[in-house]
């Protein structure tokens, strides 16, 4: 009650104190140090100075007294807080802090923070402060001693005076009166003593002397009766007065140890308490009486006359002297006469005389004929229901354990015989009179008079009972049952039942003779019908026998006993009604047959206790009994549905149920039984009346066997029952998951040689099917809300059995059913001990077949296996093994398969177990089956692992995973020897021969601990040394650890989780799994726990975007990177590619994982159904986090039917379901929200696999249904209903689209077939559909379908809702159009969309969009805002765009990107020079020659400093180098050796000049040149000619180490360095070089995008570079030879060239050649075709030294 009202100040520091203590553990959280100083920042000690902190002056120390507010005080709480929650390294900092201020408070003056009125401080302080002590007092155990309480008992006795009471009653008046007080106090007291009124303890000073009192004997008890037992549950939860009523219970129950007070202050003391507490329970009588009416709650009246007794009680013990007054006041409240008629009072009077006869007994023999007197007077006091009460109500316990503690404790042997009798005569003459004067129209009614009577007897039975109990004396016993059940056949209803109820209780201490006649007596009057009603009586031994069955736990040894009489006086009544009905012709059956039905009540009662199951090993007698039993519940049609809802006896069906559920099997197989007569002469069925009804149950039967009518007429009434109860009860038996009792009813020969019988019970009947199929349903239905029966494992174990019966219609039932269940349920493969057990009846299967070559003919019929505890009992004859052998080994093998594509982690870690388990064999038990089988499907490769089961699909040597088999058993035998071996190593060298112990210590689990938090932050700071092969050891190492120690380390399991996902790898998660399923398998305790670490560990891979959530590998346009003017590098798209599937295939790994995991959970773990239902759910609503990769199509489809097939086994409420469904459909749209991809690179493995899993989602699409059938809602159902045509509607309206876009993804892979058409309006529904989901998704529709509706109705939605799309740059084109026309186009927003590639963009400014300022705005921005390497590469487009740039957009673009970047000043100037003229020579002008001369100019003009001085130098340069082609040209008609005389001597007056670069070459500096390397090349017209130039480029080196956690698993480090090469360029003069450079920069275009989708096609865009009108430089492809070279070297055969300069056919460098030759003629057939490239001359055809062959020349296109 401290914390009635909120304080936002106070919760502010209890939030920031738990924040810290959830944050502890991480060291780098910035918060926790900032929260600390905020809260110790405001703590507040007192100043004390040294003498007094010593103790040297303790006047001092208590006169300095200190003001403190309230927040500073809340302050020094949150201290408190906090040093609980902070770091134990920080305890020895904040205890000493934590102790001054609890040494502080008594010297503290703490600020009135509410009010300065005394009223006010009472009732919000003081008050609240005792009622917390007093609660302290009573709920808490502690060692009072008599000092302690005489010391607080002095002062709380003031509280009695009447003028303290009256004062704190007046208060309240006072404060809510006062009109002058604060309002907020007001409403703050009014709301306190509200919340006081509503617990039930109004708040005053009766309520608080209550609490004086109740406080001062619990106190003094305690001080009486020490304890130092717990009293607090293990959740620690604080109960209320649990230490009042335990030490009163011990005062109650034992003589207290201590002596009584001697100490004469002491004695005092305790008179004054006895004194005061008799004056106030004087007092308090006095006033009731003076009373007109009862008192009312707010008094407190009767509960402090209670607790003033027990205070006056423990006072008189502890003086070890009985207070007359005390005593003479009890026995007058229990008397006749008695002045107070209140139950609680006179409970607590019957305890204190319970506590004073014990510690006081010679008081005892007064006290047994005054309690006699008590007990058999009508008392109101005993006024209870007496049936309806589960206990025994506590004024007649306590009353009964008073009167049987006072005959104990009185002297005389013959006191408990004659107090028995008495009270039994008693009994006797109160019930005769009350039969006899209650007339028999109100004999059921009763009056309060009779009523009262009636409750007295009830306590006079009670009080007999209690005798019989107490003494714990057989003969008291014996004769208590004796005479209670003789009087139950003589008395009367009322009576009757009383003794009833009592007997029940001695029954369960009785002897089992006695045991038995309570029993049948039970029975004989259950059978008997009271003339006056015939439901009175037998309800009340009904409720009795219901009653004993409930409690028979506490004797289990009688349940068989109990379960016969029960089953026997089932069958009596049930024959007893069957004569009734055909002896009177008046009675209607079904009206007795209710009372036989009731009877079922305590037979389920008896059935449901946990270590009771009949069900096997029954005796025959038992066997018979039962299906006598169902053989009337049939008869009666009890087993049918009552089709009445609310009716009396709707229990009955579930009841029948649970009874089947424990019912034998009611037919045997041993062949003596002789079933059949049995049934047709049951002594349970009565001919005469089954004749009468059985009309009705032959329809029945034959509504459920149509097609048996003529066998069904020729049964017998009892062959009738019989099979309906077959029916009925194995209907039961199935939907409870317990359908293996079919077997028998085919095994047992009688049944077999009857014809009709036999007919009706064929294998696979109408009848059967139905039971099965219904029970399957059932199951299913279970399986959903992960409730499938536990008992359904050995129902299975026990139908495989039955598979290899004797008897071929037992056998065909067993193995149908079997494979029925398995098929329907194929996770129960999951489980170990059903695969142990298939794999061990195979083996012993395997070897009885074998006895035909071992000894023919002496064979062994009985096979046993130890390891699963299973026994066969096979026919001799071979043949009939040998079948039942092979129809076993097909449908194991299928049912392993099964489990293969659900769970094969699972079912390989079961398999790798059987295998591991060493047992000793002989020779010829080496051979065996189980293993045979287990070792084929160990490393059989699961539908699950796509790419290994694509690849054993494509591949003509079927692969396997024998490595990871063996790998796997061997890993886990090692680390298992290891622990074992450490344990063995702590004995010390002692008992080696024993088996290893578990308790066995081993200290190496703490090194191993320390050694993983060490591996962990090391590869947290990315500076550890582990290979992979380190980080397996560590990690098998935890996981054997973790298996062989008894509790559950969970310090080990994070880090078995934490760190391979820290590390994330394929390699590193691969390992960690391995060991997370080993650890499940071995110790399926563990499971929850393990996959809640890993459930947290994915998702704080979601917050921290890793894998598949991480969006560094995200589509992205090829146009918005840098053209790369070099030779494809298939190092690089590998690369790429490992680097990819390194970030991805870590979460596909773990998603593998739990698939399996969640076919093992889903049945019977709701659990860990919630983790993966958790983990589905949150990573769902992440989808727009999740990567767009090509290769993340297998990741992020693979989580999708995770999460369909998690969805589709869980029930869940409406909404939440379809809150899951949508999640998850927004994952799948996301994939579709960017451009259509194709499968990354040429793997075939990698495209079958995303084919695969593309069908298998879509069929899960295709049959996912929204169910929406559970509600958890307050809504009505007609709202509910609403709300859930309202999800399907939508969610019908989703699959629409992305059934058709995974048919399109399909397609784009596979190139199969296409989607199917639809008409317009289905079109046009399914994009507003996707564009609802996504607008992305709508936009990219037109890439994937190729329809003219598609784009219009896109152009629409993009044209009427362009805000939708502001970030699909794709979607501008449906904006903007081809051109500007009449159509009406919001431009606005193209000031916020998202940017375009800048190829896309330069075409903006053409004048087919009449220079609209939105539009070259928005270009100009896109420009602007990609990186200068990207705007780079496209200068010749930027450069014409000048020619429509009426309002300055690209003159402004230019310019400034001219000022940030030197290369792309130049690379510009450079292009637009050569844009001045139109031809070669310089003589045509182009249009925009002024606009380019006055752009140069100004750029030129821009340059200052070192950029002027860097352009000066490159131009002057290579200007000069350029003008060496235009001095040859006199040259032309001349010889090579004049030209290159030429070109030397001109190279020679060239100044070089260090760190200008090659045009064609921006990325490198030119550090030499080699003047003698100039060259002529051929040309008719021109004087081309190339030099050579030492470059010194920038290198970046990959260091890749396969074994290191850091780099490993294609993970990489760069490593940057310098490296010189030399370089050749063509220089040019009078050949315009322009449609060069487009054709390159197009090659180059195409290279991006074969490398953006991983295709190793090869091409090399070298760079050409047009410096002037007609100038260029041209880059020279190294290494290579022209085909026009070649042929001048009389090379005239292309293969004979690669045969001798690569080698033969079959070496690897010629076929290497060979490749590069292919995947390069690919490349440039596929530009040249698309770019029509002409002149494709030998002159211009390349080889380089690899074989790739280059096209050079690109002019003519």
């Amino acid at each position: 009650m401290d914390g009635l009202e909120f304080n936002i100040h106070q919760l502010i520091l209890s939030d920031l104190a738990a924040s810290v203590g959830a944050s502890k553990d991480d060291p780098a959280d910035p918060t926790i140090d900032s929260s600390i100083d905020l809260i110790t920042s405001n703590v507040t000690t007192r100043a004390i100075n040294k003498g007094v902190a010593d103790g040297n002056d303790p006047e001092s120390s208590s006169e300095q007294r200190v003001h403190m507010s309230t927040s500073r005080a809340r302050c020094n709480i949150g201290f408190a807080e906090l040093s609980v929650n902070t770091s134990p390294a920080l305890l020895p900092e904040t205890l000493p802090v934590l102790l001054d201020i609890l040494r502080d408070i008594p010297y503290i003056d703490f600020d009135m923070s509410l009010t300065g009125m005394v009223t006010a401080e009472i009732l919000t302080h003081h008050a609240l402060s005792f009622h917390g002590l007093y609660r302290a007092i009573i709920s808490t155990e502690f060692s009072w001693n008599y000092r302690n309480w005489a010391s607080v008992s002095e002062h709380l006795n003031f509280l009695f005076a009447p003028d303290v009471i009256e004062c704190l009653n007046r208060s309240l008046f006072n404060v809510l009166q006062d009109e002058d007080d604060d309002p907020d106090i007001k409403t703050y007291i009014q709301a306190l003593l509200s919340r006081y009124v509503l617990s039930g303890r109004p708040l005053n000073g009766y309520f608080l002397v209550c609490c004086v009192v109740e406080a001062q004997w619990t106190m003094l008890a305690q001080a009486l009766y020490p304890s130092h037992a717990p009293i607090y549950p293990k959740t620690g939860e604080e109960i209320e007065a649990a230490a009042a009523n335990k030490a009163w219970s011990g005062l109650a129950r034992d003589v207290t140890a201590e002596t009584g007070a001697s100490d004469s202050s002491l004695k005092n003391a305790l008179m004054r308490s006895l004194e005061l507490s008799m004056q106030t329970f004087t007092d308090l009588l006095v006033q009731i009486e003076e009373m007109e009416s009862e008192p009312s709650l707010d008094t407190y009246a009767w509960e402090t006359m209670s607790e003033s007794l027990k205070l006056g009680t423990v006072c008189a013990v502890a003086l070890r002297d009985l207070d007359n007054n005390l005593f003479s006041r009890l026995k007058a409240i229990l008397s006749m006469d008695s002045p107070i008629a209140d139950s609680l009072v006179q409970v607590a009077a019957l305890k204190a005389l319970t506590v004073l006869v014990e510690h006081f007994p010679e008081s005892a023999p007064s006290l047994v004929s005054h309690l006699r007197r008590f007990i058999t007077s009508p008392v109101p006091t005993f006024e209870n229901e007496f049936v309806s009460e589960t206990r025994i109500p506590a004024p007649l316990y306590s009353a009964a354990k008073c009167f049987a503690l006072c005959i104990k404790l009185a002297p005389g042997d013959g006191l408990i015989m004659s107090n028995m009798y008495s009270l039994l005569n008693h009994i006797a003459a109160t019930s005769k009179e009350m039969y006899d004067n209650t007339p028999a129209s109100s004999l059921f009614v009763g009056s309060n008079s009779e009523h009262t009577i009636m409750n007295s007897d009830r306590a006079t039975l009670h009080s007999f009972e209690t005798i019989g109990h107490e003494f714990k004396r057989d003969d008291a016993t014996k004769l208590a049952i004796a005479m209670l059940i003789q009087r139950l056949y003589i008395s009367e209803p009322y009576a009757e039942a009383a003794i009833a109820h009592n007997l029940v209780d001695l029954a369960l201490q009785a002897s089992e003779a006695s045991f038995l006649d309570i029993i049948r007596a039970f029975s004989s009057l259950s059978l008997s019908i009271h003339s006056e009603d015939p439901r009175f009586s037998n309800n009340m031994i009904l409720a009795a026998q219901t009653r004993l069955a409930h409690e028979l736990h506490q004797r289990p040894e009688f349940y068989h006993i109990y379960l016969q009489e029960l089953l026997s006086s089932f069958v009596d009544k049930g024959i007893a009604i069957q004569n009734a009905s055909m002896q009177n012709r008046h009675v209607k059956a079904e009206d007795l047959a209710e009372q036989l039905i009731s009877l079922l009540l305590p037979i389920d009662a008896l059935l449901s206790h946990a270590d009771l199951n009949p069900r096997f090993g029954s005796s025959s007698e038992l066997v018979v009994l039962f299906r006598n039993m169902w053989f009337l519940c049939t008869l009666f049609q009890f087993t049918m549905a009552d089709g009445k809802d609310g009716s009396a006896t709707e229990w009955r069906r579930p009841a029948l149920s649970r009874i089947a559920a424990k019912t034998p099997a009611l037919v045997l197989e041993e062949a003596l039984d002789l079933l059949v007569s049995d049934v047709e002469f049951n002594t349970s069925i009565r001919l005469e009346y089954a004749h009468s009804v059985m009309p009705k149950h032959r329809n029945l039967l034959s509504k459920y066997l149509p097609y048996h009518h003529a066998e069904i007429r020729s049964l017998s009434p009892g062959e009738i029952i019989l099979l309906l109860t077959m029916h009925d009860m194995e209907g039961m038996r199935a939907d409870a998951g317990l359908p293996s009792s079919l077997v028998p009813y085919f095994a047992n020969g009688s049944m077999n040689s009857r014809t009709e019988l036999s007919a009706c019970m064929d294998p696979w009947p109408t009848s059967h099917v139905q039971i099965i199929t219904e029970g399957i349903q059932n199951l299913g239905y279970q399986a959903r809300t992960q409730s499938l029966p536990g008992e359904l494992l050995g129902e299975l174990q026990i139908l495989l059995t039955g598979s290899t019966h004797r008897v071929a219609k037992a056998r065909a039932v067993a193995s149908k059913y079997l494979d029925r269940l398995i098929t329907s349920f194929p996770s129960l493969m999951c489980d170990p001990p059903l695969v142990f057990s298939i794999l061990e009846v195979l083996t012993l299967l395997r070897r009885s077949c074998e006895g035909e070559f071992v000894d023919e003919y002496n064979p062994i019929y009985e096979f046993h296996s130890d390891r699963v505890d299973i026994t066969l009992q096979l026919p001799d004859d071979y043949k009939i093994r040998d079948e039942i052998l092979v129809n076993l080994q097909r449908n194991s093998s299928r049912w392993f398969e099964l489990a293969l594509s659900r769970a094969p982690m699972e079912l390989q870690s079961t398999l790798q177990k059987y295998l591991a388990v060493n047992q000793s064999l002989s020779p010829i038990d080496t051979v065996d089956l189980g293993a045979s089988i287990a070792e084929t499907f160990g490393k059989a490769i699961g539908p699950v692992q796509r790419k290994l089961s694509s690849l054993a699909a494509l591949s003509k040597h079927k692969p396997d995973c024998a490595k990871t088999l063996t790998s796997q058993i061997a890993s886990k035998a090692y680390y298992t020897g290891e622990i074992a071996g450490l344990r063995l190593a702590g004995r010390g060298g002692k008992n080696l021969q024993k088996a290893i112990d578990e308790q066995d210590p081993v200290p190496e689990i703490s090194a191993l601990r320390e050694k993983m938090h060490a591996a962990l932050a090391a590869v947290r700071g990315k500076r550890n040394s582990f290979t992979i092969q380190d980080l397996k050891r560590l990690l098998f190492r935890c996981a054997s650890s973790l298996i062989s120690v008894t509790k559950c380390d969970y310090t080990l399991m994070y880090y078995m989780v934490a760190l391979p996902f820290e590390v994330f790898t394929p390699s590193a998660i691969a390992a960690g799994i391995e060991t997370w399923t080993w650890v499940i398998s071995e110790r399926p305790a563990f499971e929850i726990a393990m996959m809640a670490e890993i459930n947290t560990a994915w998702m704080t891979s979601i917050r921290l975007e890793r894998g598949i959530f991480s969006k560094t590998l995200n589509y992205d346009d090829p146009f918005h990177h840098p053209v790369d003017y070099s030779p494809m590098d298939k190092d690089v798209i590998d690369r790429a590619t490992n680097y990819a599937r390194r970030l991805l295939s870590p979460h596909t790994l773990v998603l593998q994982m739990l698939f399996s995991r969640l076919q093992a959970a889903k049945y019977r773990k709701p659990g860990l159904m919630l983790l993966i239902q958790r983990l589905s759910l949150r990573s769902a609503r992440a989808y727009r986090l999740l990567s767009t990769h090509a290769l993340a199509r297998e990741a992020r489809f693979s989580f999708l039917i995770f999460g369909f097939e998690a969805l589709g086994s869980s029930r869940l409420d409406s909404y939440c379901e379809y809150t899951f469904r949508e999640s998850l459909y927004s994952v799948a749209f996301s994939w579709f929200s960017v451009r259509p991809q194709w499968s990354h690179g040429s793997n075939r493995l990698q495209m079958d696999a995303d084919a695969k899993l593309l069908k298998e989602f879509l069929s899960t699409l295709q049959a996912d249904t929204a169910r929406l059938s559970h509600e958890v809602s307050s809504l009505g159902q007609a709202q509910a209903t609403s709300m859930n045509a309202t999800y399907v509607s939508r969610l019908k309206s989703l699959s629409v689209p992305l059934k058709l876009l995974v048919e399109n993804e399909l397609y784009r892979l596979s190139v199969w077939a296409n989607p199917k058409s639809m008409m317009d309006d289905a079109w046009k529904s399914a994009i507003r559909a996707a564009w609802e989901t996504n607008p992305a998704i709508a936009v990219h529709l037109v890439e994937r379908f190729k329809y003219p509706v598609v784009a219009r109705e896109v152009g629409a939605l993009v044209r009427s809702r362009p805000r939708d799309v502001l970030h699909v740059p794709e979607a501008i084109e449906f904006l903007v159009g081809n051109r500007l026309d009449g159509v009406q186009r919001d431009l606005k927003y193209l000031l916020f969309w998202d940017p375009v590639p800048p190829i896309i963009a330069v075409t903006f400014f053409e004048p087919r969009y009449h220079s609209d300022s939105f539009i070259l705005q928005y270009a100009q921005r896109v420009l602007a805002q990609h990186p200068v390497e990207v705007t780079f590469c496209f200068v010749p487009q930027i450069v014409q765009a000048l020619r429509y740039d009426e309002l300055g957009y690209v003159n402004r673009f230019i310019f400034e990107t001219a000022q940030i970047s030197q290369l792309f000043c130049h690379q510009i100037i450079w292009n637009m020079k050569a844009n001045c003229y139109k031809d070669d020579a310089a003589e045509v002008e182009d249009p925009m020659k002024p606009i380019l001369d006055r752009m140069i100019h100004e750029i030129v003009e821009s340059l200052s400093g070192t950029e002027r001085e860097f352009y000066d130098r490159e131009f002057g340069f290579f200007g000069e180098v350029t003008s060496i082609s235009g001095k040859l040209k006199p040259y032309i008609k001349k010889s090579k050796p004049e030209k290159k005389a030429k070109i030397d001597e001109e190279m020679a007056k060239i100044k070089f000049d260090v760190g200008v670069y090659l045009p064609s070459n921006p990325d490198g500096k030119v550090i030499d040149v080699d003047k003698k390397s100039g060259r002529p090349l051929q040309s008719h017209a021109k004087a081309p000619f190339m030099a050579t130039f030492k470059v010194r480029k920038q290198l970046v080196l990959i260091d890749i180490d396969p074994d290191s956690l850091l780099t490993g698993d294609g993970g990489e480090e760069e490593r940057r360095t310098e490296q010189d090469v030399w370089i050749q360029a063509i220089f040019k003069v009078g050949d315009d070089c322009r449609q060069d450079v487009l054709a390159l920069q197009l090659i180059a275009m195409f290279k991006n995008i074969f490398t953006g989708v991983g295709l190793t096609l090869y091409l090399y865009p070298y760079r050409v570079t047009a410096t002037a009108p007609g100038c260029g430089v041209i880059d020279v492809v190294p290494n290579s030879t022209s085909r026009d070279e070649m042929g001048r070297a009389k090379v005239n055969d292309l293969q004979g060239f690669f045969i001798s300069k690569y080698g033969g056919e079959d070496s690897v460098s010629y076929q290497k050649a060979r490749l590069n030759f292919i995947q390069s003629m690919a490349a440039y057939s596929v530009a040249c075709y698309i770019l029509q490239i002409k002149d494709r001359h030998n002159g211009n055809i390349m080889i380089d030294g690899e074989g790739h062959i280059v096209h050079v020349g690109q002019s003519s296109t």
